[in-house]
């Protein structure tokens, strides 16, 4: 198996393993904060069991080793995992998925900025068009199919996302899972205080454990394999499955219909995206076979 095949098939897989994550969520019946601390302690908890196994006695000098790069990437994807959970609950799933869909854009955008890293005019457009959606999707409030709050809940979890794929981006030579699972942990210290953790019911902690004990922990370490093999508009284009997916599967679970500026607004995203990224690997065979030749 080629590496080219086996990042898209580790990806693919991270993926699929995440669309469920919002219908589950959706389904817990407990207070807000309460859902958070326990999909985070409960992702924490098999993260680094699963660590623990791998790097055996090594894990602790490994997580040193990160140092502030770590520590930095933790931060930021404990607040996009906390926000992620809130947005679903304020607003729609399709609503919440396609903005965090724009998450590659906005990565894009923050590595400008604090990498120096030159953006070409496809991916300003990209950007442009994204935001429109975005703009759309939120610009009616509940219109869009939910609440504001759960929108702007959304699109902070694309911001923190992305600025913690900046972290990861200029430390290319480290695994990010150590650093994930942080990330986690923190997410699941900073919501104890205002949780209710004995509130939850045995359905509602069965649903939580598919997510904290399979489903999140399975998807964050094939997100974080997969990339290595296939280029960013590669993994933009299978990013793009969740936000397809997910609403696809509310609808047939939950019976949620999303907002006509939802559909608008979800559409010009995909569209931007897709045809970005189809047209960045269109440009990239020919350099690759003249490489190659």
């Amino acid at each position: 198996m080629s590496d080219h095949v086996k990042g898209v098939l580790l990806t693919a897989a991270g993926v699929l393993a995440i669309v469920p994550d919002s219908i589950l969520i959706r389904l817990i019946d407990a207070p807000h904060l309460t859902i958070v601390f326990w999909r985070a302690a409960l992702t924490t908890l098999t993260l680094f069991i699963g660590l623990g196994f791998y790097y055996r006695g090594a894990l602790i000098p490994r997580l040193r080793s990160m140092g502030l790069t770590g520590l930095a990437y933790g931060l930021l994807s404990s607040a996009g995992i906390s926000c992620f959970v809130l947005a679903v609950q304020f607003t729609t799933i399709a609503s919440a998925t396609m903005i965090v869909a724009t998450t590659p854009v906005f990565a894009a955008l923050i590595s400008r900025i604090f990498l120096s890293e030159r953006l070409s005019p496809r991916t300003m457009i990209t950007i442009a068009a994204c935001l429109v959606g975005v703009g759309i999707i939120t610009g009616g409030g509940h219109l869009g199919g939910g609440g504001l709050l759960g929108e702007f809940f959304a699109l902070g979890t694309a911001l923190a996302l992305a600025s913690s794929l900046t972290v990861a981006r200029a430390a290319r030579h480290m695994s990010m899972i150590p650093a994930a699972a942080l990330g986690y942990l923190f997410a699941s210290l900073i919501t104890l205080p205002f949780a209710a953790p004995s509130q939850m019911q045995a359905a509602d902690f069965a649903y939580a454990a598919l997510l904290g004990c399979l489903f999140i922990p399975f998807g964050v370490s094939m997100l974080t394999l997969g990339p290595r093999y296939i280029s960013s508009a590669e993994v933009s284009l299978l990013l793009l499955l969740e936000g397809t997916l997910a609403p696809l599967l509310a609808w047939y679970v939950l019976d949620e219909v999303p907002g006509a500026r939802t559909f608008v607004g979800g559409a010009i995203i995909i569209a931007a995206i897709v045809i970005s990224n189809l047209v960045a690997l269109r440009k990239s065979r020919p350099a690759a076979q003249t490489a190659g030749s």
